[in-house]
């Protein structure tokens, strides 16, 4: 319906008052005068409260109408409007509360919506838009019906004048008018030629209803179509008003409006040929000066943009432009280019091939005159010349071309480059990837600055600051050229060829039968197609299309009736997979209507993928069948992916959407397509376009989640947030179909929604996404900031993923008054804010920089939920609060799985920043997901609870979540079974493929069998049970040869008799029984044993015991699982203690077979497990490692496990042989063989550890009073802080002849303090040379570089006899006591060697360098001159003579030089 009020669309103070007068004008043209008069009094109770707050008078919010008007009436001066909001009251109120009220007639629910119009253009003049223009808010129409789908209008120009034949209108003698109206395109044959018939016909009716001089005798002097065909566009009046003026010819005096001149028909014709042949005056040839040479200048959103951009690149390095298509992101990165003077810019796009609107852009803009130079692979200069040249240039490359063949072949060429300026177009679309990062970490220098462009980023947002995000979006655009309408009435409106978007949304019949587990409408299953290629449920979809071609008022489907058609010429339809539009295609042609009507266009023909990139073929598939000339031809493309993105087809006027895309990102912009600008002389100029959606619900969703997005607006604002929505709604309507017909969604239908995005986001994110929180945290007060504090300091340890234990969380002191006040004070004019307006934005903007903080303090917490509420044995009908979570979670699960010294009391602290609807309804989608999976085959249902577990984090290396590649991996390595990955477990399909398979080992037929009992040894997910259960599962299905397979009951069998699982926890025990049978009531065999890990401690034996008795008794074949790692110690200063090996024992006893992922730390000899417990495996023949990952997070993301992690497979039946000593690289394992072969002694002789310098007593003999500085166990150590806490003891120079020196680190630098030597014990190396290495260095990794090594020198500081020696503090480590520097000097040199590092790399696998374990296998050397090895060599050719000397083959060699880091 075209609304009196589309004026209020561009305030957001106004959003909302147009929301209701729109719905009071629906009531009107349906005949509901009741609903009509009580909407237009609501609004005019909301105007005057609207008008009370910008004149700051406070309201009480129980106030009346009646007290609001009684407020405000004595500062309006109209006496008019107050009489208006008195009448509209009166007659409002009897609707409201009378039954049948006679004031409810036709004429007064037309005159109330008169007066609000009336009173509402009177307050937008004077408080909202000041610079409008009276006039071009226009008159009151009556409301009436608009037709369905309209997409186009003609505009018309005519020439009148008035019959003064009366001589009564001597002022419009000689003066013509020249006006516009509108059209919509109807008979498209109809003759449309200037002052035909039909248009001296139709005009005038269009002229009656708008002219305010309608009761003057006028004649229609002239009519023709506004359309100029050499530019292929519709022009306005003001058009052939300025030729006039500039021309010479007057505007009439004295006369209303500025459409009157004083000039005959024949010249105001003229100026019309002359507007169409593309001059700018009359009586002068085009090529003359009248022609106006095109001058590109910035809208105000661009030249903002670059302004903003500008302001962020003074502080920071990047900027994003969260742009809607259109925006003009080419001309406006350009002109930044040239505002800022960049002299080396590149320009990365996401496509194989730059578009060539950077190209056209470019010469636009007139680079070339502005010094510029440009080049790319197939156009303009080389990137070589441009490099050579003196001149700044901009460079056009793709993404593709950078990181070919892994960013080996055409980086290095860009690399060496110090560019200014790296624009990324689409940026959302190719670099959100590893390798995409590694480019940008190549190509960003020092102050390079980043500009990212997209229209749709979701995926990038969080990225960046708000202050670096420019956003210019749909809303905005449209808000753009409706004010610009109404400012500037007589100018050209750059926005006005820009269509409005509305949304139409529709249940398929019978969804329930297609539904997904969100409920919404599954289209890959609608067109499931069969291995015949044709569609399975043809007869369904075969109605579908019966449907939405048959003409039914309730629904008035899109292509119902003819009319519909004939505006749905052009559209695009988007399918779930390229077999499916195959299939539909065919399906289309058989169609009565469709295929008899339309010509199909199936993009995704002939392929077998859609990779979403358009070339040139597909655009011509679609223009060959759109054809020269769109009014003759109607067309269906149908597509998956391509033509989505980046790609125009200006014919198109609605999207149809057959496909399952939740990705806002990806359903915007394929939304979009239909918004191309567009115009025809037959079709008019494209004014409306529409999206069609099958699943309402998802529809619903995306655009809610992107109205949030770009409205940038938090929770706890509700009046602000439903602002937005009400902007978004009211130029994007969204409608429904409802008893009554179509109907719009309304605010708070669309606010509902949207708690269900935050929602669903939340639960995808696996609770990391800021949905999950409310604006509380804004307000903060002391008492909140210490809460934060205290779980800032437990999350920072256990919470690896994030740095927040850096963050210092302040009481702010923003009150919700403050708050209020500032949103208050954004409003106001910049120029009208105080200073305390100021300083209450500035502070509310501190407020939500803190905010971010304390948001990624309360992730640590929150990402452990998500699980908890999947386990939770709640009935499905009941929600579970943020309260309830708190009661339902037993206190040892608590402790299990929330952060270590977290409790229930700190939680309830902190459960006031948790959006109560969001969590409620979070917790409902987890476990209605859960429960959709029980109706699908066991194995079907597997996949499924693996993905949803997908979204679960790991909190902490002490509560680590299995992921199911893992459990897959360890069971195939070991002993078989199904595995739903490939052979390398990185992903579950090929293609559309499944990779599920059946892995055969020696040992697989004797332990999928029937009689089998496999035991999880330390349940928490329940993956690892469902895994052994499907596989049996899979095994009968492949063995049974009857028809009669009873799948509950195989599965119900094997869960009762062949799988067991150990719980830690009793919430882990119902996570477990969850995954294994949803929400049915199956037998399992999973124990919650109390204290387990406390009695295993003690001993393993009563630990069996306990298992014995949990499953009576039962003889376990094998022992699947991951243990937990460590217990927690007691007391303060008290270590965590391992316990993994004592679970590895358990398995060992009650099992032939086990298979266990563990730290890998004793492998080496390393970590805390007892020595002995290490040497006892590492001799043990019946285990073998059969999968070692050095770095942990490759297995378990976001988990640091020092030393990384280890799959071991033990069978007490079978010999593998001893490990003895393990290397994880075969290369490695050989070349510690062949040194260890040839020589016996450990270089570890050397070695002087970190706590071999200790205190003398007669430090605290002589000051007593540092007694307690340090622990009492501590007392004698020269810790690595020691300079901190006993400053006092320590000179920073020599102060005697009887001080030592220390040699340790102080504020990040190293540093050598002098202390008395009779504090200090005697030490055998104090006196001698050495050399220095940190106790500590990197990662563990293979062949890495040793954090500058020294030789440290008997003799530091001035080089006379009698100075001071050196030790060190327990930051350093040493070697050797050598007599003379050059045997240091040597020493340090084999250090360097890589053989010496591939050495200490068989066993150092954490940072920790300072144990003689770790440095056991480094082979012992003499460093004096008559060794065998000559020292006096540089390191690398010391390395030639110890490969001879080893006698090291050149594939080992080849390995150390690829592996190995040099240390020249």
């Amino acid at each position: 319906m075209i609304s009196n009020f589309e004026f209020l669309a561009i305030d957001m103070d106004t959003a909302d008052l147009f929301q209701t007068i729109n719905k009071a004008e629906e009531n009107y043209t349906h005949g509901d005068y009741e609903g009509t008069l009580t909407k237009a009094r609501k609004v005019a109770e909301n105007t005057a409260r609207l008008i009370a707050d910008r004149e700051y008078i406070e309201v009480r919010e129980r106030a009346t109408f009646n007290d609001v008007l009684g407020e405000i009436r004595g500062l309006i001066s109209n006496q008019t409007i107050i009489d208006y909001f008195y009448d509209i009251k009166g007659k409002g109120n009897s609707s409201a509360h009378v039954l049948n009220p006679e004031v409810a007639t036709k004429e007064n629910a037309l005159r109330s919506l008169k007066q609000v119009f009336e009173i509402l253009a009177w307050v937008m003049l004077n408080y909202i838009e000041p610079d409008l223009t009276a006039s071009a808010i226009g008159q009151f129409l009556e409301p009436r019906a608009q037709e369905m789908y309209t997409t186009a209008e003609r505009k018309f120009i005519y020439i009148q004048t008035v019959n003064n034949e009366s001589g009564l209108f001597n002022a419009f003698e000689g003066t013509q008018k020249i006006g516009e109206g509108s059209v919509s395109s109807d008979d498209l044959e109809t003759d449309w030629s200037p002052n035909s018939d039909f248009l001296r016909t139709v005009a005038p009716k269009r002229i009656n209803q708008y002219m305010k001089t309608s009761g003057l005798p006028y004649t229609l002097g002239w009519v023709e179509l506004a359309y100029k065909k050499t530019t292929k566009s519709w022009f306005h009046d003001y058009d052939v008003h300025n030729i006039l003026k500039r021309s010479g010819i007057k505007q009439a005096e004295n006369l209303e409006g500025t459409e009157w001149f004083k000039t005959d028909l024949e010249t105001a014709k003229a100026a019309i040929k002359a507007v169409k042949e593309g001059r700018n005056c009359l009586n002068v040839a085009i090529d003359e000066s009248c022609v106006a040479e095109p001058i590109i200048t910035l809208r105000p959103e661009q030249e903002a943009a670059v302004e903003q951009t500008q302001k962020v690149f003074k502080k920071k390095d990047r900027m994003l432009w969260n742009a809607k298509m259109r925006f003009g992101k080419t001309l406006t990165a350009l002109q930044l280019v040239k505002n800022e003077a960049f002299q080396r810019v590149l320009i990365m796009t996401h496509r194989p091939v730059v578009s060539d609107s950077w190209f056209d852009d470019f010469k636009k803009m007139n680079m070339s005159e502005e010094g510029y130079d440009f080049g790319s692979v197939h156009r303009g200069e080389t990137l070589e010349v441009l490099k050579k040249g003196e001149k700044p240039f901009v460079y056009f490359a793709s993404i593709q071309l950078l990181r070919y063949n892994g960013g080996q072949t055409n980086l290095k060429n860009f690399s060496d480059i110090d560019w200014d300026l790296i624009i990324i177009d689409e940026a959302h679309e190719g670099t959100q990837t590893e390798l995409s990062d590694s480019v940008m970490r190549v190509l960003i220098k020092e102050h390079t600055k980043v500009l990212e462009l997209s229209g749709t980023p979701f995926n990038l947002l969080d990225k960046f600051d708000d202050e670096q995000v420019y956003t210019w979006d749909y809303v905005m655009e449209q808000t753009a050229k409706k004010k610009w309408e109404l400012e500037r009435p007589n100018e050209p409106n750059p926005y006005e060829i820009l269509p409005k978007v509305s949304m139409y949304t529709f249940e398929i019949k019978h969804k329930e039968r297609f539904s997904d587990e969100s409920k919404s409408f599954n289209f890959r299953e609608f067109f499931r197609v069969g291995e015949n290629g044709t569609l399975v449920y043809k007869q369904e979809v075969r109605q579908f299309l019966d449907n939405i071609t048959n003409p039914d008022g309730s629904t008035n489907y899109p292509f119902s009736t003819s009319a519909y058609r004939e505006e749905l010429r052009h559209t695009l339809w988007l399918m779930p997979g390229v077999k499916e539009a195959n299939a539909f295609e065919e399906l289309l042609k058989e169609h009565p209507i469709f295929g008899k009507e339309y010509k199909i266009v199936n993009v995704v023909r002939g392929s077998s993928t859609d990779d979403g990139i358009t070339n040139d073929v597909d655009i011509e598939k679609v223009r060959y069948a759109i054809g020269k000339d769109p009014s003759q031809t109607k067309t269906i493309t149908l597509t998956v992916r391509k033509l989505t993105t980046g790609v125009n087809i200006p014919e198109w006027t609605a999207v149809l959407f057959l496909s399952n895309t939740n990705s806002a990102m990806n359903y915007l912009q394929a939304a979009f397509r239909a918004q191309t600008p567009f115009s025809h002389e037959k079709l008019g100029m494209k004014t409306n376009c529409y999206v069609f959606d099958f699943a309402p619900d998802r529809a619903l969703t995306v655009m809610a989640e992107s109205a949030q997005i770009n409205s940038g607006v938090g929770k706890k604002n509700t009046e602000k947030q439903k602002q937005a929505m009400a902007r978004l709604l009211n130029f994007m309507p969204i409608l429904g179909v409802s008893e009554n017909g179509m109907k719009t969604y309304n605010v708070d239908k669309m606010l509902t929604q949207l708690k269900k995005v935050y929602a669903e986001k939340a639960v995808r994110s696996g609770f990391e996404d800021d949905s999950l929180y409310n604006d509380n945290l804004l307000t903060l007060t002391a008492d909140d900031a210490t809460v934060f504090n205290k779980l800032n300091a437990i999350v920072g340890k256990t919470h690896s993923q994030r740095n927040s234990n850096k963050v210092i969380i302040n009481d702010n002191g923003l009150t919700d008054e403050e708050h209020e006040q500032a949103e208050r004070a954004k409003k106001k004019p910049k120029v009208k804010r105080t200073q305390e307006d100021l300083e209450v934005i500035e502070k509310q903007k501190e407020a939500k920089k803190q905010r971010k903080n304390m948001i990624s303090i309360l992730r640590g917490v929150s990402i452990r939920i998500p699980m908890m509420i999947y386990g939770m044995k709640v009935d499905l009908s009941k929600d579970i609060s943020i309260q309830d979570f708190v009661k339902q979670v037993d206190d040892e699960s608590w402790k299990e799985f929330m952060p270590k010294g977290f409790s229930k009391g700190m939680f309830s602290n902190i459960t006031k920043y948790y959006d109560a609807e969001v969590f409620i309804e979070a917790g409902r989608i987890i476990r209605q997901r859960a429960k959709s999976f029980d109706d699908m085959d066991f194995i079907e249902r597997a996949e499924h609870i693996a993905d949803l577990f997908s979204t679960f984090k790991n909190p902490d290396k002490e509560t680590v979540l299995t992921p199911w590649r893992v459990v897959n991996l360890q069971v195939a390595k070991s002993v078989g079974g199904l595995n739903f990955y490939d052979d390398n477990f990185e992903s579950v399909t090929d293609g559309a493929t499944s990779n599920l398979h059946w892995v055969d080992k020696e040992v697989t037929s004797s332990v999928y069998k029937t009689d089998t009992k496999i035991l999880d040894i330390n349940s928490k997910t329940g993956l690892y049970p469902l895994h052994s259960a499907i596989s049996l599962y899979y095994h009968r299905i492949s063995q049974n040869d009857d028809s009669h397979f009873e799948a509950n009951q195989v599965y119900q069998d094997i869960l009762k008799n062949n799988i067991y699982a150990i719980a830690k926890t009793p919430m882990a025990k119902t996570i477990t029984e969850r995954t294994l049978i949803g929400y049915k009531n199956y037998k399992t065999n999973v124990a919650y044993i109390e204290n387990f890990p406390d009695t295993l401690k003690s001993s393993v034996e009563e630990g069996k015991k306990l298992v014995e008795e949990a499953f009576e008794n039962v003889k376990f074949d094998v022992v699947i699982g991951n243990p937990p790692y460590q217990n927690e110690g007691i007391g303060d200063v008290a270590r965590d203690e391992p316990i993994y090996h004592k679970f590895m024992d358990l398995a060992y006893e009650v099992a032939d077979k086990a298979v266990l992922i563990t730290p890998a730390r004793f492998l080496f000899n390393a970590g805390q497990t007892p020595k002995m417990w290490n040497k006892k495996m590492l001799e043990d023949k019946h285990l073998q490692v059969i999968y070692f990952a050095q770095k942990s997070e490759e297995v378990f993301p976001n988990t640091d496990i020092k030393g990384g992690v280890a799959v071991t497979y033990r069978d007490a039946k079978k010999n593998f042989g001893a490990i003895e000593t393990f290397t994880p690289v075969e290369w490695l394992n050989e070349l510690f063989h062949l040194v260890h072969h040839k020589v016996k002694r450990s270089f570890n002789e050397y070695l002087f550890g970190k706590s071999s310098y200790k205190f003398s007593a007669n430090l605290y003999n002589r000051y007593p009073e540092l007694r307690g500085r340090v622990s009492v166990a501590e007392e004698k150590s020269i810790g690595s802080n020691i300079f901190e806490r006993l400053p006092e003891i320590f000179s920073d120079e020599k102060q005697s002849d009887s001080q030592v020196g220390i040699y340790g680190r102080l504020n990040n630098e190293r540093v050598i303090k002098w202390i008395d030597a009779d504090l200090i014990e005697p030490h055998s190396n104090l006196n001698k040379y050495k050399v220095f290495l940190p106790a500590s260095n990197g990662s563990g990794a293979i062949g890495e570089v040793l954090s500058t090594p020294l030789v440290g020198t008997p003799l530091v500081g001035t080089p006379l006899v009698g100075t001071p020696l050196v030790g060190h503090t327990q930051t350093f480590i040493s070697f050797g006591a050598f007599e003379t520097k050059k045997e240091a000097e040597n020493c340090l040199k084999f250090i360097k060697t890589d053989l010496a590092r591939a050495m200490l790399g068989t066993l150092k696998v954490t940072q920790h360098n300072q144990s003689k374990e770790v440095w056991i296998n480094v082979p012992w050397f003499d460093f004096n001159d008559y060794s065998i090895i000559d020292w006096s060599k540089s390191v690398k050719e010391i390395e030639e003579e110890l490969y001879d000397y080893f006698n090291v083959p050149d594939y080992i060699i080849a390995e150390l030089k690829a592996n190995v880091r040099r240390m020249d």
